[in-house]
């Protein structure tokens, strides 16, 4: 019983911190946000990576169906810390493909510090 307590503790414990989903592991970086480290690409600036941003209310419903999470792939150059967004791919509550976005007309704009990708930079950018 001790033990299966312990084990209880430690998947409660990890479980606020990182999500697997089709083999890929999400490691949290604010309250509805997670990245892949294994994804992280670098690049000579700084790197790219994907950032799983769960629906808090900011996403509208696309074709009638409703968005449960964005995949998004960031730009960041670490250097000048600034960031774009390359591709932005939607899912439903069912897990299911809604919608893509390559936005290949995008511009890098200053990082925020208290956002998803301020956290980011903090972790993996050398300041």
């Amino acid at each position: 019983m001790n033990k299966l307590c312990i084990l209880f503790f430690i998947i409660v414990f990890f479980a606020g911190y990182s999500l697997a989903q089709d083999g890929v592991v999400w490691r949290r970086v604010d309250e509805n946000n997670f990245i892949n480290p294994d994804g992280i690409v670098g690049t000579p600036e700084g790197f790219t990576f994907m950032l799983k941003a769960f629906n808090k209310g900011q996403y509208e419903p696309v074709n009638g169906r409703r968005i449960n999470y964005t995949i998004s792939q960031y730009t960041l150059d670490c250097k000048n810390l600034e960031y774009k967004i390359g591709v932005i791919d939607s899912y439903d509550y069912e897990d299911n493909f809604v919608n893509g976005d390559y936005n290949r007309y995008a511009k890098f704009q200053p990082i925020v510090s208290g956002t998803a990708v301020g956290e980011v930079a903090k972790l993996y950018c050398k300041f």
